[in-house]
């Protein structure tokens, strides 16, 4: 409550501000993306939604157990069962994570019972739903009883939307407060209010236009950089009681998190154009992407560069290359590696074959 208290008497400096101000102009495009990815939304949608759901678990992982990459995909399907609470909890997460990616589904709405009912279903099956925190005291002459933080919270939230309806603070700087005021009130009895305030702030920026997120992974980026954003958490929080907690570092962080991510857009977008108005076959792109690979390579690798590309074209660009004499198989299956002959000799004139042992994962 006390950023968003005094947020009104705080600047945003002018670097900082220059850098939101392009983000702005990134949510302008958001029209010439959805035309672009038109016939793949979806596709992509459901894709960072598992991704997210699994770099959110490992949020978790220090509390819960650590679940293998293939038995995290395998719960992703409707049909498989939790069998136990750490799986239960992923499965809960990935659900939160369709959810918000959906259009289907009714946007977000910050208010208390909205933000209960998302906890809720996080930890539903997991944990007990934990209760509100007990805050302060009521005395009188016979007994002192708690207070419920619900309803100082209540107010909170009318006073956040209030500022957002007036549009007197930029909704990002906005939100990052509000992210502080909510992990600093411990608004719930258990230990989870940090994660739960982030996964918040995510909502919230998608509502406002940073549709980004529907395309490139967010919590994959925030994984690789958890110590420093748990870091600046905790520097933001230096004085929040007093109402001078500086949250201008946490906002720079996260700006410059959602500048990768649209840089990743870009270029996910540039391959995407030259796919669609590629005058040469599939196969041929296919053939470049290859020669650009490291000398031994997967047709996952492939996949990571070309998602959409159907696995019969791989599969005949990588046999015609085979006849070609330019790759050779290592193996065979879904796991099989191959490896590029690469076209020179050694000293005594004979062919040189790399075959991969040093770059094999």
């Amino acid at each position: 409550m006390n950023c968003i208290k005094t947020i009104k008497t705080k600047s945003i400096p002018h670097d900082v501000f220059i850098e939101m101000t392009k983000l702005y102009k990134r949510i302008g495009m958001n029209d010439y993306y959805e035309d672009l990815f038109s016939k793949t939304l979806e596709y992509y949608k459901q894709k960072t939604a598992e991704d997210n759901a699994k770099s959110f678990y490992q949020f978790f992982v220090p509390d819960f157990k650590h679940i293998t990459s293939s038995r995290l995909s395998s719960l992703t399907l409707d049909s498989s069962t939790a069998n136990n609470r750490s799986e239960q909890l992923f499965k809960n997460i990935y659900q939160v994570f369709r959810k918000i990616h959906y259009d289907s589904y009714e946007p977000f709405r910050l208010e208390v019972v909205e933000i209960r009912e998302l906890v809720g279903y996080l930890f539903k099956d997991v944990i007990e739903i934990p209760r509100y925190r007990k805050y302060g005291a009521k005395q009188n002459l016979l007994k002192s009883s708690s207070i419920s933080i619900r309803e100082i919270f209540e107010q909170y939230l009318e006073d956040v939307k209030k500022l957002s309806r007036d549009q007197v603070i930029e909704p990002f700087y906005l939100y990052i407060n509000f992210m502080i005021d909510f992990i600093n009130m411990k608004v719930y009895d258990f230990k989870y209010n940090d994660i739960i305030g982030t996964l918040l702030f995510y909502i919230l920026m998608i509502e406002n236009g940073l549709e980004v997120s529907y395309y490139v992974g967010f919590f994959p980026k925030l994984l690789m950089m958890k110590e420093d954003y748990f870091r600046l958490l905790h520097q933001s929080s230096f004085q929040w009681e007093e109402g001078l907690a500086e949250v201008v570092p946490l906002t720079k962080f996260m700006v410059k998190l959602y500048k990768r991510l649209y840089e990743d857009l870009h270029d996910l977008a540039r391959d995407i154009q030259f796919d669609k108005d590629l005058p040469v076959l599939k196969s041929d792109y296919i053939e470049n992407i290859i020669l650009k690979m490291p000398e031994t390579f997967s047709k996952q690798d492939i996949r990571k560069k070309h998602p959409l590309v159907s696995d019969s074209t791989i599969n005949r660009t990588l046999k015609r290359l085979q006849d070609d004499n330019v790759i050779r198989s290592l193996g065979k299956g879904r796991s099989a590696k191959w490896v590029k002959i690469i076209d020179n000799k050694d000293d005594k004139g004979q062919l040189k074959l790399h075959l991969g042992d040093n770059n094999d994962n």
